[in-house]
């Protein structure tokens, strides 16, 4: 039976509405389990507009967590990581091409958005939608709306180098899945890279049954796989708390299927959890429906 590693990421300002840090304490709290990490963000920031909000404060962030999170991901306990906004992933997975810096690194995106952005292109500024555009180290300069001060500029970089040693993240390592929401200039960098992704519309018109057996066929040959689930995959209709829902997305059930698939391939080295915001409604229901699919990818890991 597979020991857990909780780790918890207390930091939300790479989003564009605050308060999924208390998603994170709240799974935990339901679950009346302790993490064995917590990483929290209580930096300040000069840049707080955009193109690139919090910019200094989550590359402090960054640094200050990933060597000892490197050292975590090198222990045998299976790593559970809950996080506020998904700006935190590129912290999270550049720890994990530094434990493993040789090795071939997949990530399955389960989320509405690309985050592909980058601060020449943003429209909004917040770090969560450049989380994938800093991993694999692209400006994306061909469709570049904005023009970064020095200071901006030198805090993009870094982003981009955190793991400096590494062979990285290779855009043929990636998939979306669940994608919905994105701009032209992602877009763009999507088809330029050839990065395969699906809507959820395109998966049901497929079956779910033949698009994971191309998820699984894909990740063949990775050495190490990162599932990162974004809960605004789910359908707007379904939830209301996360920053940024959307309509058409996965049915409850239909998240049960992907991770029960997912969870179990032989290569699974991370999971994570991002985007619950309790703040943004009472709803009670909608918690615990994150709760019951938090829960079933626990008994998934367990039992690998």
């Amino acid at each position: 039976m597979q020991t857990i590693n909780i780790i918890q990421i207390l930091s939300d300002i790479g989003a564009g509405k605050r308060g999924s840090h208390e998603g994170v304490k709240w799974l935990c709290e339901r679950h009346s389990i302790q993490p064995s990490t917590i990483f929290e963000n209580h930096s300040d920031s000069k840049y707080l507009t955009p193109p690139a909000k919090y910019i200094d404060n989550l590359t402090a962030f960054f640094q200050q967590f990933i060597p000892t999170l490197t050292q975590y991901y090198q222990q045998p306990e299976f790593p559970v990581i809950l996080t506020g906004d998904h700006s935190n992933a590129i912290g999270t997975l550049s720890a994990l091409c530094n434990a493993y810096p040789k090795q071939r690194i997949g990530v399955i995106w389960i989320d509405a958005h690309a985050d592909l952005h980058t601060p020449y292109t943003t429209p909004s500024g917040n770090i969560h939608g450049m989380s994938l555009a800093a991993l694999l180290q692209q400006d994306n300069l061909s469709q570049q709306l904005h023009t970064l001060t020095p200071e901006v500029e030198y805090y993009w970089q870094h982003l981009k180098q955190l793991a400096p040693t590494s062979r990285g993240i290779l855009p043929k390592d990636i998939c979306f899945l669940g994608l919905r929401d994105f701009e032209s200039q992602e877009l763009a960098l999507i088809e330029e890279l050839r990065i395969p992704y699906y809507s959820t519309q395109k998966m049901r018109e497929l079956g779910f049954e033949k698009v994971l057996s191309q998820v699984k066929q894909q990740f063949t040959d990775v050495d190490l796989l990162y599932v990162s689930f974004d809960v605004d995959a789910l359908d707007a209709g379904l939830i209301s708390v996360t920053g940024t829902p959307v309509s058409e997305g996965f049915t409850e059930i239909e998240i049960t299927t992907l991770l029960e698939q997912l969870l179990a391939l032989p290569n699974l080295s991370v999971f994570e959890i991002t985007e619950f915001n309790p703040i943004l409604s009472d709803d009670k229901a909608q918690y615990e429906m994150i709760y019951r699919l938090f829960v079933q990818a626990l008994e998934h890991i367990e039992r690998r």
